[in-house]
């Protein structure tokens, strides 16, 4: 299957609304910031929300690829699709709680070591993710609701035992340690849609007669999508008003799902049936999408730049510049390291080579 530009232009978006969000957090002096509360407000949510739900539907688009290919690969088992996934979800796990380590740290805080950041959201998401891949999608999506909705309920209860050393506090620290991050209740609901979207997908996606394809695209999997993404932005932003401007709020969730339904089917109908050449905008995307991982652990450094200097004016010419700067720097590294440069892809490779080592280790004591 083809790598798919709709796909990456989410992903690439989603992070450079997070980068971008991070950096006016960073940077604008406290007078202004009523700037960052107006801006998060609104990007915050849609740009999480997104991140999770593409993810969901990249990874079950990964794993149907390989359980197919399993037929027509020599050596490829599904025990092996099932270790690989594991494995790698593992990894970036263990990166995930590394990076939290650092922060912990740096500042002074041990509760951090186990926070909701988005490597550790997805991580778990994923592992989680291993018991569904194989259910209905009907299943899936009433799970998703089912969290989606039960969060609402279960994050204000235990909020009231938050720091207290009895097992509520501790399922608040586990379940939504730092509140203002990706809980993973309402984050893996968004996933585990992500998920039946790409499940449909893929199943139309296989159709070898092209025309019948495009038909099916279009009517079968791109028509619903928008007319559902319609209905869930309105229903999310009609109920319990302004609750659609608070992130993790079920209605900024289910009005984030379905804005990035819709930016999905008119993108995917866009590079569909070629309606306008996208090749220059695409390749901007897609460094953001494909070191997406690489860009969370490094950007970072940016903290102490500009930290609380710039007012509400300036602050829009740094961050032009540093986007300018960071896309030119990405465009540079996919040309000399490529590949190289990507955690994903770096986590992928050492995933096979723990599998190999594994696989030796057991055919030796066998």
């Amino acid at each position: 299957m083809k790598r798919i530009k709709s796909v990456d232009t989410i992903r690439g978006l989603c992070i450079l609304l997070m980068i971008l969000g991070h950096l006016i957090d960073w940077w604008i002096r406290l007078e202004d910031r009523w700037l960052i509360n107006i801006l998060f407000a609104f990007l915050a949510p849609i740009a999480a929300t997104g991140f999770m739900f593409i993810s969901g539907f990249s990874a079950i688009l990964s794993y149907q690829r390989k359980v197919t290919n399993i037929e027509d690969s020599n050596g490829l088992t599904m025990r092996k699709v099932k270790n690989i996934y594991i494995i790698r979800a593992s990894l970036l796990l263990i990166v995930a709680l590394l990076y939290n380590t650092v922060i912990a740290f740096g500042i002074s805080d041990p509760t951090w070591i186990w926070a909701w950041n988005v490597l550790q959201t997805i991580a778990i998401s994923l592992l989680l993710g291993w018991f569904f891949l194989n259910t209905s999608k009907t299943f899936r999506i009433l799970v998703g609701i089912v969290l989606l909705v039960s969060n609402q309920f279960i994050s204000p209860f235990l909020r009231l035992y938050e720091g207290q050393t009895n097992i509520y506090g501790l399922l608040f620290y586990i379940l939504f340690n730092p509140l203002e991050q990706f809980t993973i209740l309402s984050y893996f609901s968004v996933f585990l849609i992500g998920t039946v979207v790409g499940d449909s997908f893929f199943e139309i996606n296989k159709i070898n007669d092209q025309e019948e394809r495009k038909h099916a695209i279009k009517y079968v999997f791109i028509t619903p999508l928008l007319l559902i993404g319609i209905i869930s932005m309105f229903f999310g932003f009609i109920f319990r008003f302004p609750d659609i401007f608070y992130r993790r709020t079920f209605s900024s969730q289910v009005f984030s799902i379905g804005f990035f339904l819709i930016l999905l089917s008119i993108l995917l109908y866009i590079e569909e049936f070629e309606i306008v050449k996208i090749q220059k905008s695409y390749r901007f995307f897609y460094y953001y999408s494909f070191y997406s991982f690489t860009i969370y652990l490094a950007h970072d450094s940016l903290y102490f730049i500009f930290l609380r200097q710039l007012n509400a004016l300036t602050i829009w010419i740094a961050l032009v510049g540093t986007t300018i700067l960071i896309t030119l720097l990405l465009k540079g590294v996919h040309k000399k390291w490529g590949r190289k440069a990507s955690l994903k892809t770096q986590l992928s490779i050492l995933s096979l080579i723990i599998l190999n080592k594994i696989e030796q280790k057991e055919s030796k004591n066998n």
